[in-house]
């Protein structure tokens, strides 16, 4: 089979058909029919895969190839509510030797920010929170296993309510949850945009013909045909049209949550703990009312033990108007440099579940350049995590590292050394996991 092909059947929602092309990949790589580049100073630590939803389509498998093939140092896995992207994700990146991370995205509620927006627009109080850097998935009937599942059920829920609404709204378009959304991905964890997806593919199929569809969705979405023409040829835009005016704030199928609906950072962090990964808050823009004094914000998040951050640099600086672009990137610079005098290690991505976003960020470009260095250094860390937490449970949060390592800008440079100077070879990771605490802190410092 051909290169193009079993890249393709990367994709199947079939873990052995997955893994059987991935080998037969590797093995054209060691014929040398596929080159993989020097690895070059580039990082995605935020690839969602078709666990939860990736606008391509891609597997765990597929991202972790084409990030080889694109030459990126790193790759970091980060779904909705489940891990589902973890055994398969660690595999891979070692199989091809590409350093790997594998995280979790959610949603949290802050009575502290209650008056307060934060990143998630329109809802005080409610934050995206993620947890990066888990190797390991929970053991059965653990505290773990519960939180992963009520955080599961709890966007399941949302789901099938915002569903109901748009179906009634809709009719005669209207959508099965069963027969035409759980099918989207393999692990029965539809998003938001699972919908969109499934609403839009239902609309051409009960409406054929093009013009009574564009003033089907002109009437629905309360835009003119015209634009609505043109956004069928934009797939992205007309999607994000359809989630904007149906599912979000205002939307017709928008659910207004009450605090009690979404998981504490405590209990979030609770799962993530117990499973050694590094808890992460993420930053939208700087803009809104709770992120504006982000010395607060960040000196609150370390208070609760969060001393990570992520974001998606790509917002703040690729856009359009140039005056929007002016002030986002004031916020941008203003936010690394809060996150930097409290040693606080920033991740970044590009995310990959919506239609026309970059495989990795323009670390190069001028906006993101003087920035780049520190974002690859974290990227060093969170693998240094990896490594040590794989075989011997002394990465960035465990009890030992918080013992011998009790300084955070101590620490920080211990696991971006390691991180900087360890291959991701499994035969190299298991050696390390092997020395005593005074030969790693001799070679890494600390």
């Amino acid at each position: 089979m051909d290169e193009m092909s079993l890249e393709q059947q990367l994709d199947s929602f079939s873990l052995e058909e997955r893994k059987s092309a991935f080998l037969a990949l590797v093995e054209k790589a060691k014929q040398g029919e596929v080159v993989f580049p020097e690895p070059l100073p580039l990082v995605n630590l935020h690839f969602h895969t078709f666990f939860s939803f990736n606008a391509c389509g891609y597997s765990p498998l597929r991202i972790l190839w084409l990030a080889k093939k694109r030459g990126l140092r790193m790759a970091g896995s980060v779904d909705f509510d489940v891990l589902h992207a973890l055994p398969e994700f660690l595999w891979g990146g070692l199989t091809i030797h590409l350093a790997v991370s594998s995280g979790l995205e959610t949603r949290i509620f802050l009575p502290e920010f209650r008056d307060k927006e934060l990143s998630s627009p329109n809802e005080p109080g409610v934050a995206y929170y993620m947890g990066n850097g888990f190797t390991r998935l929970p053991e059965r009937n653990s505290r773990a296993e519960a939180i992963l599942a009520k955080l599961y059920q709890i966007a399941q829920a949302r789901n099938r309510k915002v569903l109901e609404k748009i179906n009634a709204y809709l009719a005669p378009v209207e959508v099965d949850y069963e027969r035409e959304v759980l099918p989207l991905t393999p692990s029965q964890n539809p998003t938001e945009r699972h919908l969109v997806v499934a609403l839009a593919t239902k609309a051409e199929k009960l409406i054929p013909d093009l013009e009574e569809r564009v003033r089907f969705w002109s009437e629905k979405l309360e835009e003119r045909p015209e634009k609505v023409k043109t956004l069928f040829s934009d797939r992205a835009s007309f999607y994000d049209l359809i989630r904007m005016k149906l599912m979000k704030f205002g939307g017709v199928g928008y659910v207004k949550q009450d605090a009690g609906d979404f998981p504490t950072l405590q209990e979030v962090n609770e799962m993530i703990w117990e499973l050694h990964a590094i808890p992460s808050f993420s930053w939208l823009y700087g803009l809104s009312s709770g992120e504006q004094d982000t010395a607060r914000l960040f000196d609150f998040c370390l208070d609760e033990g969060v001393e990570t951050i992520f974001f998606v640099p790509d917002r703040n600086w690729n856009v359009p108007k140039e005056e929007e672009r002016r002030v986002k990137v004031e916020k941008m610079y203003r936010m690394v440099e809060e996150a930097k005098k409290r040693h606080m290690p920033i991740f970044v991505g590009t995310e990959l579940n919506r239609y026309g976003q970059k495989f990795v960020d323009d670390f190069d470009s001028p906006y993101l350049a003087p920035l780049a260095p520190y974002f690859l250094w974290s990227a060093s860390l969170l693998w240094g995590h990896v490594v040590m937490e794989l075989q011997s449970q002394r990465g960035y949060s465990s009890s030992w590292a918080r013992k011998h390592l009790p300084d955070r800008r101590v620490r920080n440079e211990f696991f971006a050394r390691l991180g900087e100077k360890t291959p991701p070879v499994k035969e190299i990771i298991d050696a390390i996991s092997q020395k005593s605490t005074e030969a790693l802190v001799a070679e890494f410092g600390g």
